[in-house]
């Protein structure tokens, strides 16, 4: 089981413009193989053991509440957040206050998501930096966050390739295990962004980020072409 240290936060708050001329439905409720996004995210975390789970809501919060309800059909309890003006992703995690814990488990709303939560929740147990970051290799490193890491495994640098001048082949996966000394660096107002501020700055500062390497499948399912290739590659999941 989960350990209980860990909760459990799901980020879906975004207008979703990447798919906009694409879908008028939100985006996590998208079907994939005949089920939303959203929902393979909750059954996947309930398979690994959770029982409660916070989804960080904005546009189109009423739609995704209609739709899931409140996670009794997927064995769950969902608590929502509605933000009432945008905080981006960082920011809608300092939202939750002491609601998120010590440990935080943060999960992207559009991926599709099949590494071992288990697994990831105990390596972040086993060391001392304030978050653990899931990076895979890329094949669109000119689009994405990449992580350059150590050979210890720590993460050096984080950012885009042509904004901050960033090369490696590790891009981050949306999914990051955070504790209370990093959310404690997330300013309490205005827009804010895990991998594009909090992390960047948290690096530079000497903190330590770790980086937790699975070929594991975990996929960006956000825009048409990506959803489109997961639905061709992987239609029945």
């Amino acid at each position: 089981m989960v350990r209980m240290l860990a909760k459990v936060a799901i980020l879906a708050g975004g207008k979703g413009t990447r798919m906009s001329a694409f879908s008028n439905t939100p985006k996590v409720l998208l079907p994939l193989g005949g089920k939303p996004i959203l929902v393979h995210q909750l059954e996947w975390l309930k398979e690994a053991g959770f029982a409660d789970v916070i989804l960080c809501l904005g546009f189109q919060a009423k739609q995704v509440q209609d739709a899931l309800g409140d996670g009794g059909r997927y064995g769950l309890k969902i608590n929502y957040q509605v933000e009432t003006e945008p905080r981006g992703t960082a920011g809608a995690v300092k939202d939750l206050g002491d609601i998120a814990g010590d440990d935080l488990l943060v999960i992207y709303g559009d991926l599709f998501v099949g590494l071992d939560c288990q697994k990831l929740l105990d390596f972040h147990a086993s060391h001392d930096g304030i978050a653990t970051l899931v990076v895979r290799k890329t094949d669109h490193p000119e689009d994405s966050d990449l992580a350059e890491v150590s050979e210890g495994g720590q993460i050096s640098a984080i950012g885009r390739m042509e904004r901050d001048g960033i090369f490696s082949e590790m891009g981050c996966a949306a999914i990051w295990v955070v504790r209370r000394a990093l959310i404690d660096r997330i300013p309490v107002s205005g827009m804010s962004d895990f991998a594009r501020d909090i992390f960047p700055l948290a690096v530079k500062a000497g903190e330590k980020l770790m980086a937790y390497e699975t070929s594991e499948l975990v996929m960006d399912v956000g825009t048409p072409a990506r959803y489109e290739k997961f639905n061709r590659l992987h239609g029945n999941s």
